[in-house]
């Protein structure tokens, strides 16, 4: 495993063989999201490229605006930009993400773009004034085989 520091400053992750970081304007073109603090990584074997974007806030607005309710707020923009694909989320859950203030707050999806399955997870969490989101996006036919690569990286993001 290789290890990259996502935000130049306090999350860190361990990455298998295969996946490369991907350069940002490419990210946003993928995306089709212009955001200044972005970042990804994908493995084109696996079909599998995760992002996360972050952006820091007041405290008092840290404070007030949970995890959950930002998750919650990811969630409804998904189902509205992505009508007519069967867009669906399995609802709110919590996992841990070390060194995050509190659990982070996710959910997972699945649609169908051009034909073919798509889905994923994502997950809100904060240090500090920084807020997080990650997403991770696979082929619906590979999920539960990148299902173990996925939840590696995941057990090794560490917020410093």
């Amino acid at each position: 495993m290789k290890g990259d520091l996502i935000d130049s400053e306090w999350l860190a992750v361990a990455l298998p063989e295969g996946f490369e970081v991907i350069e940002h304007q490419e990210l946003e073109t993928l995306m089709d999201l212009k955001y200044k603090y972005m970042w990804g990584v994908r493995d084109t074997e696996r079909r599998m490229l995760m992002r996360v974007t972050w952006k820091d806030s007041n405290k008092l607005i840290t404070k007030l605006v949970s995890e959950r309710s930002f998750a919650k707020q990811i969630d409804k923009k998904y189902a509205r930009c992505r009508p007519g694909s069967g867009y669906r989320s399995e609802g709110l859950f919590e996992r841990s993400v070390t060194g995050a203030d509190a659990p982070a707050q996710g959910f997972r999806f699945s649609y169908t773009v051009e034909g073919v399955g798509q889905c994923g997870e994502v997950l809100v969490f904060k240090r500090g004034i920084r807020c997080y989101t990650l997403v991770y996006y696979t082929r619906s036919e590979v999920a539960e085989q990148n299902q173990p690569t996925y939840e590696g990286i995941i057990a090794s993001l560490e917020l410093r």
